[in-house]
């Protein structure tokens, strides 16, 4: 009984110091060792401890021996590996464009895929998913008369090889292979049904001004030698060009089979897809136009009904290019007398009001290499030239091919915009002889032998420059050009212009591609009066495109001259007769190449 007694005794004693040692480390939130006494029950020697041991007792609240790294608030765990399919009817070339991020593969089963690249409809856009656009153009040799067609008239074509109105070419239409089935998805036929197609090697397809086939390319291919054919009204190169409503723009994003929680791919892909192949950031319009003589009939009739009277029907389109060129031949001065309309003669002077025309049709690039700018001298023994470049710059207007000096008049005038870097240069060939700069005078830049405008063109393209070259040749008042024009306006082509125009010609002339470069031997007149000589009458306004460091289209607007002084664009009867006539003369010297 004795025994039983200090048994419990000594069970009670240990619970009560297990209780402190636990109440202990439960405050100090970590392990210590803690001495404690070892109970022996020995009724020979009673409760007196005999011998201790070392125990270990951990509070429940103990953190580990080795703390956890401390984990940023913005820590986005390693993404499990995933994978992509790209649908076969995209454009291939983009897909070569694309780097996957380290944890994504390509995969071909469209079943199993978590993420998949595909042509979107506009309706189920998702502004969060990575996405990009792909322009296509149709296209026909430059010297096609046709401007548009219909997607109603393209489709049966594309695929029936149907072509009932006749605006369609007599040739299947070229298609690259990578561009095969994206074309074909966008003009909405099937693949069994393409007999107006014809499917070439990537690479092949070149343009030929005057060739038979037309193509559909993607719109960065563009080059000069094909002529743009709108869609339903619609063309890539409109200032305004709403891909959206364009037939041939494919909308293609990067999709998620599994909901991302409101969010979209593109945050998990950022910069994923190339810009779009029309990246209005890269592109350029350039408006160029003929011969401006603001005098006789011309000015008159600015006095009678308004300065800028001249420019009413045709404001909207010298406005919209990025740059407006005007080949201005007369200068001004503020002693001119009032223009007489039955002034025959050829010495002219132009009222300074008559330079709110220019700024109202929004000019930023003068030209001068008119051989009428020193006639306020023959006339009143005065240089006006200085006064003329004030004028310019106090509009905000730059000019090129003349100044106050032979080595100013021969200066290229350099223009970046949009990444694209032009340089403007050109020179007068004809005279008179007073016409030309000299060393201390006035004057447009004179062509002498072509040897130093040749060697400057060589230098800005060597620059990075596209040359444009205009000259002021003698007149012709025929549409083929003379054998020594021809020589000239080559030989500047070889040397490295992109473009090459004659802005003396009263008369619209044939036009022809020499090793790439748009050769126009006459635009014909913008601004004056020519009424005895019809052929005066109707006149190009060309607008040139550049894109990405390149001259890519050119544009011809067609204009007729009505009242002495106001061109008006062509009627579409007009401008087929117009256009018919003068390709027929262009054809034709292509044929001598």
């Amino acid at each position: 009984m004795q025994k039983s007694k200090l048994v419990l005794i000594n069970i009670i004693i240990c619970s009560l110091c297990l209780a402190i040692l636990l109440s202990a480390c439960q405050r100090n939130g970590q392990t210590e060792l803690i001495e404690v006494p070892a109970i022996t029950a020995d009724p020979q020697q009673g409760s007196t401890p005999q011998n201790t041991k070392s125990t270990e007792v951990t509070s429940l609240n103990t953190p580990p021996a080795h703390p956890s790294p401390v984990i940023p608030p913005d820590f986005t765990p390693p993404a499990p590996k995933s994978e992509v399919t790209y649908d076969q009817y995209l454009p291939q070339n983009i897909k070569a464009m694309l780097e996957l991020p380290e944890n994504v593969s390509w995969t071909t089963d469209s079943f199993n895929t978590d993420y998949y690249i595909t042509a979107i409809d506009l309706k189920n856009r998702n502004a969060l998913d990575a996405a990009t656009q792909w322009t296509y153009v149709l296209v026909a040799p430059f010297f096609t008369v046709t401007d548009e067609i219909t997607l109603r008239e393209l489709s049966p074509f594309l695929s029936h090889f149907t072509n009932k109105n006749g605006d369609l070419p007599d040739e299947r239409i070229l298609i690259q292979d990578d561009d095969f089935d994206a074309v074909r998805k966008l003009a909405g036929i099937e693949k069994t049904s393409t007999k107006g197609i014809k499917k070439v090697a990537n690479g092949s397809i070149k343009p030929d001004p005057s060739g038979d086939y037309w193509a559909i390319i993607p719109f960065e291919q563009l080059s000069p030698e094909w002529k743009v054919i709108a869609i339903d009204g619609v063309s890539p190169l409109d200032h305004k060009f709403n891909p959206d409503k364009y037939a041939f723009t494919m909308h293609i994003a990067l999709m998620s089979v599994i909901e991302l929680a409101g969010e979209g791919t593109a945050r998990l892909f950022p910069d994923f897809f190339p810009v779009p192949n029309r990246n209005p950031d890269q592109l350029t319009s350039l408006i160029m136009t003929g011969v401006t003589a603001m005098a006789r009939d011309t000015a008159f009739i600015m006095e009678t009904e308004g300065v800028l009277f001249p420019g009413t029907e045709i404001r909207d389109l010298m406005r919209a290019a990025d740059l407006t060129h005007i080949s201005n031949e007369v200068s001004f001065y503020e002693g001119c007398k009032f223009p007489d309309p039955d002034y025959e003669g050829f010495i002219f002077c132009s009222n300074p009001e008559y330079i709110k025309l220019l700024d109202d049709l929004k000019a930023d690039i003068i030209e001068l290499t008119g051989n009428h700018n020193n006639d306020v001298y023959a006339l009143y023994k005065v240089d006006s030239v200085p006064f003329t470049l004030d004028l310019y710059r106090e509009y905000g207007m730059q000019w090129y091919a003349g100044g106050v000096n032979i080595a100013e008049s021969k200066k290229p005038l350099l223009i970046e915009h949009n990444g694209n870097r032009l340089a403007f240069v050109g020179c007068n060939s004809y005279g008179p002889e007073m016409a030309w700069a000299s060393e201390d005078g006035s004057g447009a830049a004179p062509c002498e032998d072509f040897g130093w405008i040749k060697d400057e063109i060589k230098r800005l393209r060597a620059e990075g420059y596209l040359p444009i070259v205009t000259f002021q040749s003698q007149e012709y008042y025929i549409r083929e050009p003379h054998s020594s024009e021809v020589r000239d306006y080559l030989d500047v082509a070889g040397a490295g212009a992109v473009i090459v125009n004659g802005s003396q010609s009263h008369v619209a002339r044939a036009i022809e591609f020499y090793d790439k470069s748009f050769v126009h031997y006459g635009l014909g007149n913008l601004f004056f009066d020519q009424p005895d000589y019809y052929i005066t009458y109707n006149s190009f306004i060309q607008e040139h495109f550049f894109f990405a460091g390149q001259h890519i289209s050119t544009r011809l607007h067609t204009i007729t001259i009505e009242e002495t002084g106001k061109p008006r664009p062509m009627t579409l009867d007009e401008r087929q007769d117009f256009l018919a006539v003068i390709f027929w003369h262009s054809e034709h010297l292509g044929r001598r190449q």
